[in-house]
């Protein structure tokens, strides 16, 4: 009897350490991380409702961004579509996280053409220009590269291309830069990470 009192303490005592063990295992995020986080970049431009947009106005809120054009045919269009997927998948969680698609061809994304574009993805995400002096520290800051395409064939007037990185960037709510996703990343893992920052 003491022997089988003695097994079942000693047991209680092995589940109760790996219960702890669990409890104290760190999240291991799935995008890059910054370590450490990239303090707050200033982004300011106009929405393609008219209104101004800033990104330091989003603080308290996890910011969804990417740098692309609406003339994309195909890396942009499918970002946008995943980021709609991750933010229905949020379901309620999606009012804390702000969406923002910020434009590296300023010359032809007015508000009126990005107006055209990024709300028939999702009426709720931000879709942004930035005059192109403006444009270039942001997108210096955030390792972004995005020319005019100068291959064959040669650009002539409003026909051309624009080579850009395609990246996803997660900015938590203190604004600063925390992780990086390629753009076809799988979807959970963006939402996965997307939940931890806002329960954190």
């Amino acid at each position: 009897m003491w022997k089988q009192k003695q097994c079942t303490v000693t047991l209680l005592l092995a589940l109760a350490i790996l219960w702890l063990a669990g409890c104290g295992k760190s999240y291991e995020f799935h995008g890059t991380v910054n370590d450490p986080p990239k303090p707050p970049t200033a982004v300011a431009g106009t929405n393609w409702d008219g209104h101004p947009f800033q990104l330091r106005e989003q603080q308290g809120k996890v910011v969804v961004a990417f740098f692309g054009y609406t003339n994309c045919p195909d890396v942009c269009p499918l970002t946008l579509a995943n980021m709609n997927e991750a933010y229905q998948k949020l379901g309620d969680k999606a009012k804390g996280v702000t969406f923002v698609f910020i434009s590296t061809d300023p010359a032809r994304d007015t508000p009126k053409r990005l107006a055209a574009y990024v709300p028939a993805f999702n009426h709720e995400f931000y879709g942004i220009n930035i005059p192109e002096a403006a444009l270039v520290p942001v997108k210096k800051a955030f390792g972004v590269y995005a020319e005019k395409h100068t291959g064959d064939p040669q650009p002539k007037g409003d026909t051309y291309f624009v080579d850009h990185t395609g990246y996803v960037y997660i900015i938590d709510q203190q604004g600063q830069w925390r992780l990086t996703f390629p753009y076809n990343a799988p979807i959970e893992d963006i939402v996965a990470d997307v939940e931890h920052l806002l329960a954190g």
